[in-house]
């Protein structure tokens, strides 16, 4: 099991207005988890071959543009699916700090672009300028599904009250992995996981529960 407390994750970058950390980089999946400052742009409309792409909004809200023309402002507790060849760009469109998560199933050498970029040194990576009829139709994106199942990948939002135990999933995936919203989450061997605390699980096939007297939310990641 590998845990990674809040800012703990490998340090892609650190400024003022621009935090990355990765959290995963599994050639199943890739994730990181990002703080953008006011106004801040992002990427601009791009779509990816091979992969899929995934944002989930932590705190404040994410701008978020899929197809040629289409923009939405994502709040805080919600789930972007962008299928790949469907075109997507984001920002930080408002004036505080927005936090998220972003997830690429499967990792298709994001990681490795993202510390080329940190170290000056160019690398390729499943990125492209969206074809000239636009890619994929945008209604292929996902936005504010709490249970997401495709694919790729699957992400469920869940919650439990004091005293739940949650368990073993009857069928799995090859990685699973957790990421604490609120509360704390008890794992094997009497660990705790607090809020902002990614977890790779070993195995899979593993109970979890509340620990404490208030409720804990998660995001249970299957890939």
């Amino acid at each position: 099991m590998e845990i990674l407390p809040p800012r703990t994750g490998e340090l892609i970058g650190d400024s003022a207005d621009r935090r990355i950390e990765l959290l995963c980089d599994d050639e199943a999946l890739h994730a990181t988890w990002s703080r953008f400052g006011p106004r801040r742009n992002g990427a601009s409309l791009h779509v990816h071959h091979h992969h899929a792409d995934l944002f989930y909004v932590l705190e404040s809200e994410l701008t978020v543009s899929v197809g040629l023309e289409g923009t939405v402002v994502v709040p805080a507790g919600t789930l972007v699916y962008a299928s790949p060849m469907v075109a997507h760009g984001f920002r930080n469109g408002a004036d505080v700090d927005v936090r998220y998560l972003n997830f690429h199933a499967p990792g298709k050498g994001f990681a490795d672009y993202l510390r080329a970029g940190r170290d000056g040194v160019e690398d390729s990576f499943d990125q492209a300028e969206p074809p000239a009829d636009g890619g994929r139709p945008p209604e292929e994106a996902r936005i504010g599904e709490t249970d997401l199942l495709q694919d790729e990948i699957e992400v469920h939002e869940l919650r439990l009250e004091p005293g739940d135990v949650l368990q073993p999933p009857a069928a799995h995936r090859r990685l699973r992995c957790l990421f604490v919203l609120e509360g704390a989450l008890a794992l094997a061997d009497d660990v705790l996981a607090e809020a902002g605390t990614w977890v790779r699980l070993s195995e899979p096939r593993q109970t979890l529960a509340c620990a404490g007297s208030e409720p804990v939310r998660f995001l249970d990641i299957h890939v």
